[in-house]
């Protein structure tokens, strides 16, 4: 089956700006943009060609090769580069996707603002360097979307970069060119597949100097096929034209389009030559004869034309020139030719501007004639219908003489769609305010622009013209938010206050519409107010109240009056209490003039109703807010039940009600309110327009109630509500965003209150959608992403889903963008951000989260000074961060502090206050805090009986009365401790038995509860409170470990805090010697694999191993030692070593045995490897100037990958045979590591340090060895002396302690002289075991006994006997002498690598390659590493403690790291030979992660591996190597079993040489088979 995907992204061109504060809530009232409405689907099959462009060698079009156009056609004619997702380099591999098809491409508003009538539509798709055309499609007035159900073959190569390119043409019949050129951009395949998953519409801004660009949007959809999957439905490329001159025709025509297109958008009279320059030259190449020849004629008619047009001295002369070649081309499309009408249609027009010019009737019979004509043949609803009527109607204008005859000719922008009057344009405008119709608002505006090119300045008309622009595109503004559109409309209305100089008797209008819009621009652009817009529109209503008092008009002056107060209104936002106090007394004044009977008294008492309901916000004066209710109630009975604005009295009245409700909590205020506004939503019947408002109104009024009262039935019915003013706003109404956060906000009220998760989904879905509707540059863009951001966050907390966290921040990032530096409300977003890093870093403890939000919220703080109203919330936030620093960094300096900014806070919310309860929580827990940091008993007393106080403020209901107990419950426990209360430790149980069964069981907050409640019970039972002993309270102690174990297993705690949890777990266990020790153990190793996984470089893996214990898998194992079980003790080292390693092998795990298992085997193969070879992929490095919302996106997707491959691997182990696929290995399968030769597993940890002995058919043997850790680390370093003597006696004491214990027991399973594996952790890691022995006369030593090998971990050895060697020897010698940096020569590289080539078999038994020198640089040495499958290197190496992954063998350019080394896939090496020094050398930091050179390469798949333990001499190396190779294939046969026997004989060569240092003779070590 196909899937079919919608491609989708959008424009970076949008403008931004934002009018609402950062709330969470959605109680905001705004309108949104709509997306364009479908149209019913069009099957039309393919019609499309493919052509490929070649240079035609003059000067102008020489730079269009291969459809690339020049930077100046880019300039005009595209978006600006559309920000492609940052791709991830762990690309989707789709290798068994044979074919990638286009199956639809849908654009919408493909007329919009075009200035010619087009003759159709298509779209063109480039990949390759082929073309693929759709059929050329027509379209109606009123057809907003064309679709095309067109079968289009795409590269299925994923990183194959597509061109679509949306072209309007002038032509039905056959094409010459594209025509012009509406949009186009380029993206990969692989982001078109990546994209559709999303399904939104591509949104295009106007282009460039434009208002309004056609082709608004665009959506395509995409099918993967299996190949021969429908192959007869999809076409693929078609043929090339090869002839050249069908290429320099199209290339002419088409760079003549261009110019014409961006003539009339800028009016450069250069651009009009060189348009008609290209045209003549297109009518060049086609002769009379030619098919095209119509075409071009067609085409330089209207160029010349338009150019005519922009002259009238020209239109004098040149008027024939069009004429004649329209007339030409005319006479050449037969009566059936598809380009007959629009050809006859740009003829009558043409004619009828000679007729205005000249008066000719001839022309104007003609062109009746012609008109007459195209209205039969044409549909009555096409474009060309259309502009055939407003030809007729310009005509009988002219005929009337209400239209100048001049105008007609002078500054036309257009030569297809004339003009209506400026009445009819009035008359279309009043009709778009009355309706909500965004394609007809659209195509008024254009109008008006296209007329504006007709009245120049100083017409009579342009006044009127420009008025209605402005007020069309306001209402515009309105309703979509697009602030340019307001900045437009003020442009306009400016010019008409010019027209309406001082004396004027329209000045007084156009005063307060100019100071209107500057108000309300001041309040919308609240990224950036100006001042001055607020300043200027007080200023002009100022002059407007003047010239009202001037001409003594009551109804102008309570108009002007208002307008000020209104406009001073606005000054609250810069904190001016005068004018705030102005605006009142004016509209005081207002009321006075409009005493008891005035008309306008009704519309007084509102506003200055309003404006007191303004100051009560402002300042908290319940003398205001009170006499706005009574104005309210005055003006609600002047208007009686029946009067048409009861509704808009009694919602009013219900709103300030609703008020004093919040500010009082007079229930008797919120009834009423609620019982207004039913009595309003009775006035408004099923049908009204206003129904949906008052909907919402009523449903928020109940929801308010619900929350005070907590009466379901207000709940449900304040939902039902929501839903049917949503339903009363279908997709598309400019409303409808509105009712989505409306609704909500109460569903996930639902959900707190009743936990049903279908509600709080449901509002998630819900405020998406909103989102949606508020595209980038909406006004009321922030408060949707707030919502969101909101809502997903609070899901996270009961959920713990790490997406739904990411994702919150995203939108929060996006948030604080549209509140930049200096914005009054900057801090809201700014503490919004920093909360949700703030969870993130306890969540997963990435310190850069902790820093950033620490940041954040000093920015939000220092923009809230003393006295500041929201000063409370960035101290509160602040103080939290600073504790958690504390408690992260320990820095006493930021408990104190946190500590004095709680204070502050504190003394912020008295007694009464909503906030008071949190701020005395937060308090009390940094008391808490220094009291376990200084033991000062006062603070740990004060911050009890804060606790206590906030639990009183949070009684049973309150969401938060859990989290209360638990923390009073902590600092009791704490108590308890110090002073030995049995009280405080019954309380605190207590407290968190309460707040336990108060919380849900998937609610992250358990984690803490359970850690807490097994603290308890721990105190229970090392107390022996309970007539028991201290320690003897089994119970308890039972009880405390099922704490404990609960804690770890809270799915949504998080990985970090699962894991430390079970870090305690263990930690208790193993103190207390408990069963579930064991447990305890495996549950914490597979929490940290689980953590680790989600990070995406091996180097940050490290980092991770370092910060916990490093001894837990000893440990474990030590644990199952005791208990008897050495299998088991087995598996945990397996599970817990290697971790870094065993996570990079299980991306490349091959899974050849599922593909025979069906078809849906075969697909989660596909998926697997897929998914594995995106994680499997090195992250990006970012520089340290990288914006971190760069690297989250990174992290994100890594995160995303990683929950994908985890569903992928649980899919497969639901097949039969694939249960325990990638779960830790049991012993049975392990067992078959020891098949050639036993394994000796060393354990060192605090308690015992052993061996265990594994045969390949028995059981295993456990030994315990007689040494300890501390022991053995000081024989560590011993091993790191290099005396002789000093080395001797250490080979000694290691032979005693750990080896002879083994040998002694290793006769039943191993003859003398055959193989043995050691496998040593901890600090046997650090150990040349296979060079112990007595070094005395006589004495026994391993090397005579056994011949050893290493190996790092069971699974490493298994995989490496996974293949076969392969027949051919591929061998590459690599040597550096002299590497990057060195101020040294190694002198005996060259002579090494030449003696590797003289003992290797010759040709064609070995094929021998040599890199040396200046040729031995990184990338020479991976190919080489890449290419061959047996190695040898000689050169420097280096082992970096504290950063292994950046161990490297030194070339000579850069170091060839075993980061480097990680990447590769070297399944089908046999041998690498590392002569360089410190190759087999660990990290002591991690020592069970085995990370150096040679243990790096044989995780990579190298089956044997030969290294070093220190540094080695020169000489040591020439002896060794020789008699190495000679021992391994001096035969000529190469086989890499052979490497450590022929290792074990050169070493025993050299052991005679008494010259050479015993270090140098113990060097060498051998790792794999």
């Amino acid at each position: 089956m196909a899937h079919r995907r919608h491609a989708t992204f959008e424009s970076s061109s949008s403008s931004e700006s934002d009018s609402d504060s950062d709330s969470s809530s959605a109680s905001s009232r705004k309108t949104s943009l709509t997306s364009p409405k479908k149209s019913s689907p069009d099957t039309e099959l393919l019609k499309g060609r493919k052509r490929e462009r070649k240079s035609s060698g003059n000067d102008n079009d020489n730079k269009t090769k291969n459809s690339k156009r020049p930077p100046s056609q880019k300039k005009d004619n595209e978006e600006p580069s559309y920000p492609e997702h940052t791709q991830d380099p762990r690309e989707i591999h789709l290798s068994e996707v044979q074919q990638i098809v286009i199956t639809a491409i849908r654009a919408a508003d493909l007329t919009l603002g075009l200035r010619r009538i087009p003759a159709g539509f298509h779209v063109v798709v480039k990949a390759d360097g082929a073309e693929i055309q759709t059929s050329n499609k027509s379209v109606h007035v009123d057809q907003a979307v064309v679709e095309w159900h067109e079968h289009i073959l795409l590269p299925y190569e994923p990183s194959s970069k597509v061109r679509v390119s949306v072209y309007a043409s002038f032509e039905l019949g056959p094409m010459l060119c594209h025509g012009e050129l509406l949009r186009t951009f380029e993206i990969s395949v692989r982001e078109l597949l990546d994209r559709s998953e999303k399904s939104l519409l591509i949104i295009f801004q106007p282009k460039q100097e434009e208002v309004v660009s056609a082709c608004s949007s665009l959506l395509i959809t995409l099918e993967q096929r299996l190949s021969g999957e429908n192959d007869a439905a999809v076409l693929g490329p078609l043929t090339t034209p090869t002839s050249r001159d069908p290429d320099a025709l199209a290339l002419k025509t088409d760079a003549g389009h261009r110019l014409l297109a961006r003539y009339r958008r800028t009016q450069n009279s250069r651009d009009i030559d060189q348009s008609i320059n290209h045209f003549e030259r297109a009518s060049d190449l086609c002769p009379i004869d030619h098919p095209y020849h119509p075409a071009a004629l067609f085409n330089l008619a209207t160029a010349k034309f338009v150019s005519c047009q922009a002259d009238g001295r020209r239109l004098d002369l040149d008027i024939d020139i069009p004429i004649n070649l329209f007339q030409d081309a005319l006479n050449l499309h037969p009566t059936d030719h598809p380009d007959r009408i629009v050809t006859q249609l740009h003829l009558a027009i043409a004619l009828l501007s000679r007729f205005a010019k000249w008066g000719f009737q001839t022309d104007a019979d003609a062109a009746e004639e012609l008109l007459s004509e195209v209205l039969d043949v044409c549909h009555a609803n096409s474009h060309i219908y259309r502009a055939a009527l407003m030809a007729i109607e310009t005509s009988a204008l002219h005929s009337a003489g209400s239209l100048d005859v001049n105008d007609l000719g002078r500054e036309r922008p257009a030569t297809s769609m004339l003009a209506l009057s400026p009445n009819q344009l009035a008359d279309r405008v009043k009709w778009c305010l009355r309706i909500d119709d965004p394609h007809a608002l659209d195509e008024v505006i254009s109008l008006h622009y296209d007329a504006l090119g007709y009245y120049n300045t100083g017409h009579a008309c342009r006044g009127q013209l420009l008025g209605n622009l402005g007020v069309s595109l306001q209402t515009r503004f309105e309703r979509r938010g697009n602030i340019e559109d307001l900045d437009q409309a003020i442009a306009f209305q400016r010019e008409v206050l010019a027209l309406h100089p001082v004396g004027h008797t329209d000045r007084f209008m156009s005063l307060n519409i100019l100071a209107s819009q500057l108000s309300t621009r001041f309040q919308h652009r609240v990224n950036n107010p100006n001042d001055e817009d607020l300043d200027q529109a007080i200023a002009l209503h100022r002059e407007a109240l003047a010239l009202c008092q001037h001409r003594g008009n009551d109804e102008d002056l309570n108009q002007a009056i208002a307008l000020q107060r209104e406009a001073l209104a606005l000054c609250p936002h810069r904190g001016n209490d005068e004018d705030l106090n102005q605006a009142i007394a004016f509209q005081r004044e207002a009321l006075d003039l409009c005493p008891v009977g005035h008309t306008h008294r009704f519309m007084s008492l509102n506003n200055l109703a309003s404006q007191l309901s303004s100051r009560f916000k402002h300042r908290g004066n319940d003398e205001d807010l009170d006499q706005a209710i009574a104005l309210d109630r005055e003006a609600l009975a002047l208007r009686p039940v029946g009067h048409p604005d009861r509704s808009m009295s009694l919602n009013n009245l219900a709103a300030q009600l609703s008020s004093r409700f919040k500010h009082r909590g007079n229930d008797e205020d919120l009834n009423q309110a609620i019982a207004l506004q039913r009595e309003a939503l009775a006035s408004y019947p099923v049908g009204h327009t206003d129904r949906s408002k008052s909907l919402d109104n009523l449903a928020s009024q109940l929801s308010t109630r619900f929350q005070h009262r907590g009466s379901d039935e207000d709940l449900n019915q304040a939902i039902a509500l929501g839903r049917e003013a949503l339903a009363l706003r279908p997709v598309g109404h400019t409303d409808r965003s509105t009712s989505l956060n409306n609704l909500a906000v109460q569903l996930s009220t639902r959900f707190d209150h009743r936990g049903n998760a279908e509600d709080f989904d449901e509002a998630i879905a819900l405020h998406r959608e909103a989102l949606s509707l508020s595209q980038v540059g909406h006004t009321d863009r922030s408060i949707s992403l707030n919502n969101l951001a909101h809502q997903l966050s609070i899901r996270f907390r009961h959920r713990g889903n790490d997406e739904d966290l990411d994702q919150a921040i995203a939108l929060r990032r996006e948030a604080l963008a549209l509140r930049p530096v200096g914005h009054t409300d900057r801090f809201m977003p700014l503490n919004n951000l920093a909360n949700q890093l703030s969870i993130r870093f306890q969540h997963r403890g990435n310190p850069e989260d902790l820093d950033q939000a620490i940041a954040l919220h000093r920015e939000a703080l220092a923009s809230c000074p003393v006295g500041h109203t929201d000063r409370s919330a960035p101290l509160n936030n602040l103080a939290n961060q600073l504790s958690i620093c504390f408690q992260y960094r320990g820095n006493d300096k930021d408990l104190d502090q946190a500590i004095a900014l709680y204070r502050e806070m504190l003394a912020s919310c008295p007694v009464g206050h909503t906030h008071r309860s949190m701020s005395l929580n937060n308090l009390a827990a940094q008391l808490s805090s220094r009291f376990k940091h200084r033991s000062n008993p006062e603070d740990l007393d004060q911050a009890i009986a804060l606790d206590r106080e906030a639990l009183a403020l949070r009684p049973v209901g309150h969401p938060d009365q859990s989290m209360s107990l638990a923390n009073l419950a902590d600092k009791l426990s704490t108590r308890f401790e110090h002073q030995n209360n049995r009280e405080d430790l019954d309380e605190s149980r207590e407290n968190l038995c309460r707040a336990s069964t108060l919380l849900t069981q998937h609610d992250p907050r358990q984690l803490a509860v359970h850690g807490s409640l097994a603290k308890v019970y721990l105190s229970f039972h090392q107390s022996g409170l309970d007539d028991t002993g201290a320690g003897e309270d089994t119970d308890s102690l039972n009880a405390a470990m099922h704490h404990l174990k609960a804690a770890a297993n809270v799915v949504s705690g998080g990985s970090l805090s699962r894991l430390q949890a079970g870090l305690r777990w263990v930690r208790h266990a193993s103190q207390c010697s408990h069963g579930t020790e064991l447990e305890a153990h495996a549950t914490s190793m597979q929490l940290l694999d689980t953590y680790m996984s989600t990070t995406a470089s091996l180097s940050s893996r490290h980092n991770i191993m370092r910060d916990f214990p490093r001894t837990l898998a000893v440990d474990a194992a030590s644990c199952a030692l005791r208990s008897g079980d050495a299998c088991r003790a087995v598996e945990l080292l397996e599970q817990g070593r290697t971790v870094i390693w065993t996570q990079m092998t299980r991306l490349r795990t091959p899974l050849d045995s599922l593909q025979t298992r069906g078809d849906h085997a075969v697909t989660l193969v596909k998926k697997f490897r897929d998914l594995s070879s995106l994680l499997d992929k090195p992250p990006a490095n970012y520089p340290e100037e990288t914006p971190r919302v760069d690297v989250e996106a990174e992290e994100i997707q890594y995160r995303r990958l990683v929950e994908d491959w985890d569903r992928a691997v649980e899919e497969i182990r639901k097949i039969e045979g694939f249960s325990r696929f990638l779960l830790p290995p049991l012993f049975s399968d392990l067992q078959d590591a020891a098949r050639v030769g036993p394994i000796i597993m060393l354990i060192a940890s605090k308690l015992s340090c052993d061996a265990i002995i594994i045969p390949h058919k028995q059981p295993p043997i456990s030994i315990q060895l007689p040494t300890n850790l501390e022991k053995l680390q000081i024989l560590v370093v011993k091993f790191q002396c290099t005396s002789s003597s000093a080395l001797t006696k250490a080979l000694m004491e290691l032979w005693d302690d750990v080896v002879r214990p083994v040998v002694e027991n290793l006769g039943g399973f191993a003859q003398r002289g055959s193989r043995i594996w050691w496998c040593p952790t901890s600090v046997f890691n650090f150990l040349p075991l296979h060079a112990a022995g007595e070094y005395r006369k006589y004495g026994q030593f391993l090397s005579q006994l056994y011949i050893s090998s290493y190996t790092p971990s069971l699974t490493a050895l298994i995989k490496a006997r996974r293949h076969d060697r392969s027949l051919s020897v591929s061998f590459a010698a690599i040597g550096q002498n002299h590497p990057a940096g060195a101020s040294f020569t190694l002198d005996c590289v060259e002579p090494e690598l030449e003696l590797v080539r003289t003992l290797l078999p010759p040709p064609p038994a070995v094929s021998f390659t040599k890199i040396t020198s200046v040729d031995a640089t990184k990338s020479r040495a991976l190919r080489a590493l890449q290419d061959h499958t047996w190695l040898h290197f000689s050169c420097h190496g280096t082992q970096a403690y504290e950063e292994p992954f950046k161990s490297a063998f030194l070339m000579r350019d850069q170091p060839l790291s075993l980061l480097d080394i990680t990447q590769m896939d070297l399944s089908r090496h046999q041998f690498a030979f590392l002569s360089a020094c410190e190759t087999a050398v660990g990290d002591f930091k991690t020592p069970d992660e085995v990370v150096h050179l040679a243990a790096g390469l044989q995780f990579a798949g190298v089956k044997s591996v030969i290294g070093t333990l220190w540094k080695v001499n020169d000489s040591t190396v020439q002896r060794l190597v020789e008699a190495f190779y000679k021992n391994l294939c001096g035969d000529g046969v190469m086989n890499s079993k052979r490497a450590s026997r022929a290792l074990h004989r050169a070493v025993q060569s050299l052991a005679c040489d008494k010259d050479m240092p015993l270090d140098q003779r113990i060097v060498f070590v051998h790792i794999g088979i």
